[in-house]
């Protein structure tokens, strides 16, 4: 099993300015335990040259601090900035597909919209390291929130198909509600607002990943 994260902190420069972005990240890697948090650049809209820089910027400030640097959906540049993690989107190609480009040790996410198996494409789990459960405690693109529940019963439904991928709550997520998540059986968290707080300390103190 490929070490995964319990706080993956996602990039939105319409939040926040690339530059400052950057500094609350460094700030967020520096504060966390080593190997708990990984900093996923997506913001698409970005041209290629930016979001090059920027994921530059990122892995320089992951790498000091013993973080992890993941990026969206861009195989090119996860290669180009040698990261750790590639997170697929609901319409990105198969992580099956992604893994013939991409080294062993590189782990693979993907986005998931459903709360229960029965649902879903379940050819899409194949080669998958874990899912980004999504929206869960806040409602998010005309998609109504999951709910904890549904996010506990999908990881029973995994289980019991021997298919236990790490979940991440992504949606609604705070410093308060963090831990709600993990106790209903997510393997952490993914958010934008909190992960970018002027101070994530009470976010990463609810993930038991402060240093």
């Amino acid at each position: 099993m490929r070490a995964l994260p319990r706080l993956i902190a996602i990039t939105d420069v319409s939040v926040l300015p690339a530059p400052q972005l950057v500094a609350r990240f460094r700030r967020l890697a520096a504060l966390a335990r080593p190997g708990t948090v990984a900093l996923l650049l997506r913001d698409h809209a970005l041209s290629a040259r930016a979001r090059l820089a920027l994921g530059g910027a990122l892995r320089d400030a992951a790498r000091e601090h013993g973080q992890a640097l993941w990026v969206a959906d861009r195989l090119d540049l996860a290669l180009l900035l040698a990261a750790d993690g590639l997170h697929l989107g609901e319409a990105s190609v198969s992580a099956r597909t992604a893994r013939q480009w991409l080294p062993a040790a590189m782990s693979v996410s993907r986005a998931w919209h459903y709360g229960a198996l029965e649902q879903s494409p379940v050819a899409e789990l194949e080669g998958v390291d874990a899912l980004l459960v999504s929206p869960v405690l806040a409602p998010r693109k005309e998609r109504p929130a999951l709910g904890l529940p549904a996010l506990s019963a999908l990881g029973e439904q995994l289980r019991a198909r021997h298919q236990a991928y790490p979940l991440y709550a992504l949606g609604g997520v705070t410093a308060d509600t963090a831990a709600g998540c993990v106790a209903a059986g997510a393997a952490g968290v993914a958010a934008i607002g909190a992960a970018l707080a002027p101070e994530p300390s009470p976010l990463l103190a609810a993930l038991a990943c402060l240093r």
